[in-house]
């Protein structure tokens, strides 16, 4: 063979190594989809787990002695625990209903415990009946939402519970210890009380205690001013050591710029001041528990009529529904409709003096009708002419008009009978020590 002839047989080496190549792929084909063992050793970048590890996992958290929580559904051992407090509109029935898987299930749980409720109380209580807002409870269900068991707290005292067991639902009320520790707070008003005593880390609960018991002498609207100061001894309630609300204010002192000091003990049920004066008068300072004046007595340009007139009373604006007291006993000389004062109340009391209530939502006492003090006689509204909410407060003395704030009623002083004196000033010795102050001298 030529020299030519021989060069036109060898191969470019560019094609020598793309043949080679192309043979090494099918190779490497081959031997992964007809070799098993080359396949299973072969790296791919996605692992899928086989489910057979699925199921295990699955098997041993239901069945494990140890407590195992599945932290992706809430579950510990195989059950899941709800815990939350009640809203507005919640019942028994839709608690459990939106908790449990069967609705018969729920609709049982739901009508055991009411009728624990209802027997415990002694009152009216079905599935259906709404619950107080803020009222913590519990449901615990199986990871199928079959239900197990159930707690409900209505008040500290009052916890009830439901289980159920081989298709079988009990219901039964806890019993609570209940405690009470005598405890101290002090606060300056910054604000009205109920803001000042939130301030001071206590409840709406001891604010309403306090103008209570202050209420013949204080009007806290009105009267009460930023700097004042307070001291308060109470009962705080605990339920199995849990604080749980307030008993009964044993002593306090109010010092204000306008009001000067007031005082008040508790001894035998009643309130008196440091001297043994009870607390208790004739008439209250306010016909409202939650109040703002908007509106004082005098002479003022009238919002609606737009012209100047005098104004016989005092304008206390208040929500549509606040509860309104006569501020001391009488007789209803009137209970109606009243033209531009809408629904009216006028009340006749003793020694010459009459109170007038305008304006009311609602009315409920009638003419004739005799009633105590602080007890309700309406609702505040803006019936007749009123551009909002609040209560026109009238009073007459003599069958004339005076100023509500300014007039100084009279009043009834009671003291301590004297075989139970020596006592009360020892108790309210003890108490005012407490708060930092002192007895004055037996009388």
């Amino acid at each position: 063979m030529s020299r030519n002839a021989r060069r036109r047989l060898e191969l470019p080496p560019k094609l020598l190594i793309s043949a080679f190549l192309v043979v090494g792929a099918f190779a490497a084909a081959a031997c992964f989809f007809f070799v098993p063992s080359f396949s299973r050793s072969f790296p791919f970048a996605c692992n899928l787990p086989s489910p057979s590890l699925d199921a295990n996992l699955e098997n041993s958290c239901a069945t494990s002695d140890n407590s195992v929580t599945d932290k992706s559904s809430g579950l510990v051992n195989g059950c899941q625990e709800i815990e939350e407090v009640t809203g507005p509109g919640d019942t028994l029935y839709s608690l459990l209903n939106e908790n449990i898987a069967d609705e018969v299930v729920a609709e049982t749980v739901a009508s055991s415990m009411a009728s624990a409720v209802q027997t415990s109380l002694n009152r009216p209580f079905d599935t259906r009946s709404p619950l107080k807002p803020g009222n913590r409870y519990s449901i615990t269900v199986d990871r199928d939402g079959q239900f197990l068991k159930a707690t409900l707290e209505l008040e500290p005292s009052q916890v009830f519970h439901a289980t159920g067991q081989d298709g079988v639902i009990k219901a039964w009320r806890e019993e609570v210890v209940l405690e009470f520790k005598n405890e101290i707070v002090y606060f300056p008003l910054h604000g009205d009380v109920t803001e000042s005593l939130l301030n001071a880390g206590e409840g709406v609960e001891l604010a309403l205690k306090l103008t209570t018991v202050f209420r013949w002498d204080i009007d806290f609207r009105s009267e009460s001013m930023r700097g004042d100061m307070c001291k308060i001894l109470f009962e705080r309630r605990y339920a199995d050591d849990r604080p749980s609300g307030y008993g009964r204010i044993l002593c306090a002192v109010y010092e204000g710029k306008k009001t000067g000091k007031k005082t008040a003990v508790l001894f035998n049920n009643e309130y008196y001041d440091e001297n043994g004066l009870e607390l208790k008068k004739n008439f209250l300072r306010s016909p409202l528990s939650v109040i703002k004046v908007t509106s004082r007595y005098g002479s003022r340009f009238h919002p609606v009529l737009r012209v100047w007139r005098k104004h016989s009373g005092v304008d206390y604006g208040a929500p549509i529904g606040t509860p309104v007291w006569a501020v001391s006993n009488g007789v209803i000389i009137f209970s109606g409709w009243h033209n531009g004062y809408g629904n009216y109340v006028c009340v006749k009391h003793e020694n010459g003096y009459e109170s007038r209530y305008g304006h009311l939502h609602r009315v409920f006492v009638h003419k004739g009708q005799r009633v105590k003090q602080r007890q309700r006689i309406g609702l505040v509204g803006m019936t007749g002419l009123a551009t909002g909410p609040h209560l026109d407060f009238q009073l007459l003395a003599g069958q004339k008009h005076v100023n509500p704030l300014g007039v100084k009623m009279v009043r009834e002083l009671r003291n301590i009978p004297s075989p139970l004196k020596n006592r009360f000033v020892s108790v309210a010795q003890q108490r005012l020590l407490c708060l930092g102050g002192t007895v004055l001298s037996q009388r």
